[in-house]
C-alpha cells in the first residue's frame, strides 16, 4: 500500500503573483483612508493650537485692557533695517508667552531691548510646540539671509496676526485687530468678535519668526506694488504664492495666510473658536472677516 505524502502542494509563481497584487491593491485603497484620518488629527490638534492662542488673547486682554499689538515698533522697523537691533520689535507671539504658560520663556525673553538683539538669541531659538501646526512640513529655523547673518536659529511660527486687508492698510490705516503698535480694545471690535478674524494660519517657510514682531502681522490680500494706495492685488491671500515681493522694501515672503491642510487654512475668530476657511472664498466676504469695524453684516455663511 502507497502511503500518502504529507507535503502540501506549493504557490506557484502566478498564485504568488495574484496574491501580491490583492495585498498591493489593499494597501492602495486603504492608504487614501489613514493619510485623511492622519491629516484629520492633524487639522484637529490645529484648531487646538489656536483655541489656546484664542484663549491667551483674551487673558491678555482681560489683564491689560487691549489685545496685544502685532509689533511693539511701528510697521517701517524690522530685521530689514540697517540696525535692527535698534528697535524693539517684540512680537505678539512673545507678549503672550506668561498666558500660554510659557512663564519661563517670557522671564528669559529681555523686553528692555530688541526682540532681535543678542541678548534674545537663547530665547529665539526655543521651539514653541503650540506655534507649530503639526501638517507643517518646513524647517525649524529660518533660513533668510537676513535672520542667520543674525542668529542661526531664530525659530518659526506657523500662525500670524491678520492685521489688515491690505498691506496698504497695513501701513497707513489697519483695519484688523492685532497690527504694529496696536492698541485694541474688545469695544473696538464693533462688528463682533465672532465676525472677526485675529490669527490665521501661515506657512511661511522663513520669515516667520516667532519672536519677531516686524513680520508677525498679514493682510487677507497679496501684495501688488504696482496697485496704489492698497497695494493688493484682486484676489484673496489663501495660500497665494507669492505673497509680498518687496523689490528692497521690508523682507520679501512666499506666503501669507496660509497652510498645508488641503483645500483652505485654519483660522482664530475673536471669540476664541477655529474655523478652517476654504481657499476660494469670495474675496469681500474674507475682508468683511479680517475688519474689526467695517460695519458688514454677519459673515457666519463664510464658513
Amino acid at each position: 500500500m502507497r502511503r500518502q505524502s504529507s507535503l502540501r502542494p506549493a504557490f506557484t509563481l502566478v498564485e504568488l503573483l495574484v496574491v501580491m497584487a490583492i495585498i498591493g491593491l489593499l494597501i492602495a485603497l486603504l492608504l487614501p483612508a489613514v493619510q485623511m484620518a492622519r491629516e484629520a488629527g492633524r487639522r484637529s490638534a490645529c484648531a487646538n493650537h489656536l483655541k489656546q492662542l484664542g484663549l491667551a488673547l483674551a487673558s491678555y486682554a482681560d489683564a491689560h485692557g487691549v489685545f496685544p499689538p502685532s509689533s511693539t515698533s511701528q510697521i517701517d522697523f524690522g530685521v530689514w533695517s540697517p540696525n535692527p537691533a535698534g528697535y524693539h520689535l517684540h512680537s505678539w507671539a512673545s507678549l503672550i508667552l506668561p498666558q500660554l504658560e510659557q512663564a519661563a520663556l517670557h522671564d528669559e525673553v529681555n523686553y528692555r531691548v530688541s526682540a532681535v538683539a543678542a541678548a534674545n538669541f537663547p530665547a529665539a531659538s526655543r521651539q514653541i510646540a503650540v506655534y507649530r501646526c503639526p501638517s507643517f512640513e518646513g524647517n525649524e529655523y529660518s533660513q533668510s539671509p537676513m535672520y542667520t547673518k543674525l542668529w542661526p536659529r531664530f525659530a518659526l511660527r506657523n500662525y500670524a496676526a491678520l492685521g489688515a486687508t491690505t498691506v496698504g492698510n497695513l501701513w497707513q490705516h489697519p483695519d484688523g485687530v492685532l497690527y504694529p503698535r496696536s492698541s485694541t480694545r474688545y469695544a473696538d471690535v464693533t462688528d463682533g468678535l465672532s465676525n472677526t478674524l485675529v490669527i490665521v494660519e501661515t506657512r511661511e517657510p522663513d520669515v516667520a519668526v516667532w519672536i519677531d514682531g516686524g513680520t508677525a502681522a498679514v493682510a487677507s490680500h497679496p501684495y501688488d506694488e504696482s496697485n496704489s494706495p492698497g497695494y493688493a492685488r484682486q484676489e484673496t491671500a489663501l495660500n497665494y504664492h507669492p505673497y509680498f515681493e518687496g523689490g528692497g522694501q521690508g523682507i520679501d515672503a512666499q506666503f501669507g495666510p496660509s497652510s498645508m491642510h488641503p483645500h483652505g487654512v485654519m483660522h482664530l475668530l475673536g471669540d476664541g473658536s477655529a474655523r478652517m476657511i476654504a481657499d476660494g472664498i469670495d474675496a469681500a466676504a474674507y475682508d468683511a472677516l479680517v475688519t474689526r469695524a467695517g460695519g458688514e453684516p454677519s459673515s457666519a455663511a463664510a464658513f
